[in-house]
């Protein structure tokens, strides 16, 4: 029977990550409030529903980067990611690339402001740094590599986001 079970598994489980999602559970949010925003500089938007975490690394410098930022929904249990675009130069990146080893894997487009579409972008550039690929941000005419403090910051903001949501 043992035999027969090993046998018919699958060869890997889908991530968690691959599912869209965005309820929080009372232990990630205790965890995230108790130990992790502490690194976060937090707001409240759109008349007190939402609580604005940003990074406080992520948003000091105003080089290239990927200013993402976490809203939570408090009172609904929710948690979205969103590109910070008060923090982008407006229509100065048009989409991100993604390399390893100087050779382009994927060029990813910007995301549209719905949160589904914001999610799938953060979990292709969290799974890209977790695998330590290179991000480069793309401007009209040229493409600008993401440093590696941003990166580790970036990576760091979407870690937090994706453990509040139970992804990881």
């Amino acid at each position: 029977m043992v035999v027969l079970v090993i046998a018919t598994l699958p060869d890997q489980r889908p991530e968690k990550i691959d599912t869209v999602g965005f309820d929080t559970t009372e232990s990630a949010e205790l965890y995230f409030k108790n130990v992790r925003s502490f690194y976060y500089t937090k707001k409240e938007e759109g008349e007190g529903i939402f609580d604005v975490y940003r990074l406080n690394s992520l948003f000091s410098d105003s080089t290239a980067t990927l200013p993402f930022a976490i809203y939570h929904n408090w009172r609904s249990n929710e948690g979205f990611i969103r590109l910070d675009t008060s923090r982008m130069a407006q229509g100065k990146y048009s989409a991100i690339q993604i390399d390893s080893s100087r050779i382009m894997i994927k060029q990813l487009d910007l995301p549209s402001m719905n949160n589904e579409s914001q999610y799938l972008f953060a979990k292709e550039v969290y799974k890209a740094l977790r695998d330590e690929k290179r991000i480069s941000v793309v401007t009209e005419n040229d493409s600008i590599e993401v440093g590696e403090s941003t990166s580790i910051s970036i990576e760091r903001t979407l870690t937090d986001y994706f453990r509040l949501v139970g992804k990881i």
